[in-house]
């Protein structure tokens, strides 16, 4: 892999189930999920694990629970399950 180009990563789909969140705050942080994930991802560099399907966990939302970090927390555990983390 030439670390100089670019990596892609496709989702088909993602649940979330963000139960005892107020609405509000889970629709803003879902709606900054991709530029949270984007950031992640680029954080933590290395290869892609490839998998038909992948469960990412629990996230234990801040309290209280706001958009920005929610969405983060979220995308680091992503983050960590496309990279083989056990983050």
């Amino acid at each position: 892999m030439n670390p100089t180009e670019p990596q892609r990563v496709r989702i088909d789909r993602l649940e979330l189930d963000l139960r005892g969140i107020d609405p509000a705050v889970a629709q803003a942080a879902v709606h900054a999920l991709g530029p949270a994930l984007a950031r992640a991802l680029a954080e933590r560099g290395g290869a892609f694990h490839g998998a038909a399907q992948a469960d990412a966990g629990q996230v234990t939302p801040p309290s209280p629970a706001a958009p920005g970090p929610l969405a983060a927390a979220i995308a680091g555990r992503i983050a960590g399950t496309v990279r083989g983390d056990a983050s």
